[in-house]
């Protein structure tokens, strides 16, 4: 990607020190434009290598317009905003962006995810070429297996300390993960229960100028809501009933290193609030406490929920969302890379038989098979607990039987197992699913409303009915 940013921004004080960022960064600066044409004629006159971009713009057309004009001529964008409601996000999102920063923001925090812009749209080439080789796993690749042992000596498969994987979206995963871990960036990590969240915030941390500094974790779940704001923050002496004693919270144990936040989706909005101000001004005040303390701590969180569905709800702030979401690591669920299955098997065996002092060395092609059929509704984390239950029952060189805790376990998959949803519900998911694969377009050819057969008129009608608000020219 080219060093060249164009910057569209509606404020031009706002624009002007960007630009003065920028340019003391190496950055050479293409143009400042305040409305959709305007950006259209600067970029007809200099293609820039990425451009920042308003979501609310002069005129009638926004930054969501221009996206879709940027995404046709293979253009990388950053949106810069403030608080936008929730529609707005979605329809931000439909786009692709490159990143999302939100006002107001440190320069520091502009740089980091400009670098983070330039590794994904640089590496977007070669992750789709790797897709395209990624091979089809089935109980007919498996069953070979069957007809002997695998052996628990075979290569680890092990791209990252602790995380075991060969497959293309553990590929993916760990050069996500050597490429982000040396920036100074929040991380939000995004993945079932039991895929191994806290095993990537810890390699991501060992990957960090920081790691030699401590890496402190909560588990924003485990705590009654008014607790965990004294674990994060502390309190004085005499601070609320039962504080016997000043306690130093989470924030100061991690300065100058990461701070773990495991199930953020749980934090009460109360607190969402203060965090905010944390990641804003790098500063805590104990519970109790009148002095304001300096903190420098890298914050990675971590949810197996839907914070964007919290967003709809309520329950998770959009603000803070956005502050956490700088570079988002999706962890794909066991059943969608089982290929890894007898590579995650053969390291359990190695653990577990050396833990018991067990003789099993491998297990048979029939038990892998029984495990590559399974759907693993809990991931690795019952893999791995199915396999040290599995070697305590027995002690033989190869493991023959596999013991699931039921004798014999559903194969449901977590997403047969929706909820039943109303018309409107999938109305709008179908709207929202052609929108994405329109890039965000409505009108005119290839968009939305001929996608749908529908007028766009009929179709902008639907969209605000459904909450899916945005201004489209046709």
């Amino acid at each position: 990607m080219q060093k060249t940013i164009l910057v569209v921004e509606d404020e031009l004080v706002v624009a002007n020190d960007i630009r003065l960022t920028l340019e003391r960064a190496g950055y050479t600066v293409t143009g400042i434009a305040r409305s959709f044409q305007s950006a259209m004629e600067s970029i007809m006159r200099t293609k820039p290598g990425l451009v920042l971009l308003d979501i609310f713009l002069k005129g009638d057309l926004t930054g969501i317009d221009l996206a879709s004009q940027l995404n046709k001529q293979d253009i990388p964008f950053i949106y810069l905003s403030a608080n936008c409601n929730t529609s707005v996000l979605e329809m931000a999102k439909i786009t692709q962006p490159s990143g999302f920063i939100v006002k107001p923001f440190r320069e520091k925090d502009l740089l980091v995810t400009l670098d983070i812009a330039r590794y994904r749209h640089e590496s977007k080439q070669q992750l789709g070429a790797t897709a395209s080789r990624e091979p089809a796993i089935s109980r007919r690749q498996a069953s070979p297996a069957a007809e002997q042992p695998v052996s628990a000596t075979d290569s680890p498969g092990q791209g990252l300390p602790g995380i075991i994987g060969q497959s293309i979206g553990m590929l993916r995963i760990f050069q996500q993960v050597k490429e982000v871990g040396p920036l100074d960036t929040s991380i939000l990590i995004l993945g079932e229960s039991g895929t191994g969240k806290e095993g990537i915030a810890n390699n991501i941390h060992n990957l960090s100028p920081r790691r030699n500094k401590p890496f402190v974790k909560l588990n924003c779940a485990a705590l009654p809501p008014n607790l965990v704001e004294s674990e994060l923050f502390g309190h004085e002496k005499g601070s609320f009933t039962g504080a016997f004693e000043r306690r130093i919270g989470k924030f100061e144990q991690a300065n100058g290193g990461t701070l773990f936040l495991d199930e953020i989706g749980e934090m009460p909005l109360s607190l969402q609030v203060k965090l905010l101000r944390v990641l804003q001004e790098r500063e805590i005040e104990r519970l109790g406490g009148r002095e304001t303390i300096k903190v420098n701590v890298r914050i990675i969180a971590a949810t197996n929920s839907n914070l964007e569905k919290g967003i709809s709800d309520g329950h998770f702030r959009l603000d803070l969302y956005y502050r956490l979401n700088v570079f988002p690591v999706m962890l794909p669920p066991l059943r969608q890379r089982k290929e890894d299955i007898p590579l995650l098997v053969n390291h359990f065996i190695r653990m577990y038989a050396q833990k018991a002092n067990r003789r099993t060395e491998s297990i048979s092609g029939e038990a892998l098979v029984r495990l590559m059929d399974y759907s693993w509704p809990g991931n690795v984390r019952e893999l791995q607990n199915v396999i040290e239950r599995s070697i305590l029952l027995s002690n033989e060189p190869v493991l023959r039987d596999v013991s699931f805790i039921n004798s014999s376990p559903r194969e449901v998959h977590s997403e047969d197992a929706q909820q039943i949803k109303t018309i409107a519900e999938m109305e709008r998911d179908h709207i929202l699913s052609v929108l994405r694969q329109c890039k965000g377009r409505v009108s005119g050819p290839g968009g939305a409303a001929e996608l749908l057969n529908l007028p766009a008129s009929t179709l902008k009608s639907k969209m605000k009915k459904l909450g899916i608000e945005k201004s489209y020219k046709a």
